[in-house]
């Protein structure tokens, strides 16, 4: 397996036989085998997450399956989709899942959990391996926020995290958002000390890799310190 970062939330995820691509919205795109198949999944329909250029690798993966949160099928419509070139047979090929749905596509098995923001968190099954990547979906603490407001969202996330609990993932994709301030690490740890993650690749962090050093520095970190992705791994 092999893990590309593309930016912000973006990642590909490269398997024997097919590739995965999430929450792509802006960067280079690498040059995919053509002749795997590629599932294109995006978590939901904010501008950082989501992208209509990604129909655009129609034109070069004649094996392309889109898996988009139902959220984004809301906020565009079919009229949307096809203002900005998605033909009406392609937009009726798209999968949009909602929050807690598993569904089998092709040689993947996806299962969503409920984002604490927009959309959904994709768990994907392929080849033996099993990827998490969280789209928003993280404890979302904020200092300006009233404690009741910020407790019912920890609430929350860790409902979500807790249907993961003791789960082996061989890579997750987590958030690490600079702007949360002191609390910036809060949802990562949780999610580190629930599950059995193997690699986790901080995402989110607005391109202040300043939170990698940070986190590692962090003491709550020490018990998966070596599992976290380093700099030179993006």
């Amino acid at each position: 397996m092999r893990v590309i970062y593309i930016g912000h939330s973006g990642f590909a995820t490269e398997l024997a036989h097919c590739t995965l691509l999430f929450d792509y919205f802006e960067g280079a795109l690498s040059a995919f085998a053509p002749e795997k198949p590629l599932y294109v999944f995006s978590s939901h329909a904010h501008r950082d997450h989501f992208n209509f250029d990604i129909f655009k690798l129609r034109e070069t993966h004649p094996n392309v399956t889109y898996i988009l949160s139902r959220d984004i099928r809301r906020r565009w419509s079919a009229a949307g989709f096809r203002r900005h070139g998605v033909e009406q047979e392609a937009y009726d090929a798209i999968l949009f899942p909602g929050a807690h749905e598993t569904l089998q596509c092709g040689a993947l098995s996806v299962e969503t959990l409920r984002s604490t923001d927009e959309g959904v968190a994709f768990l994907v099954s392929a080849e033996g391996k099993t990827i998490f990547h969280a789209g928003d979906l993280n404890d979302w603490v904020w200092e300006e926020e009233a404690p009741a407001e910020n407790h019912a969202m920890t609430v929350r996330f860790r409902a979500e995290v807790d249907r993961l609990a003791g789960r082996r993932l061989d890579a997750a994709f987590l958030v690490l958002d600079p702007r949360q301030g002191v609390d910036f690490a809060r949802g990562f740890d949780y999610f580190m000390r629930c599950t059995d993650t193997v690699r986790a690749y901080p995402m989110h962090f607005w391109k202040d890799r300043s939170v990698f050093a940070r986190l590692r520095a962090l003491p709550c970190s020490e018990p998966y310190r070596d599992r976290i992705a380093g700099e030179e791994e993006y």
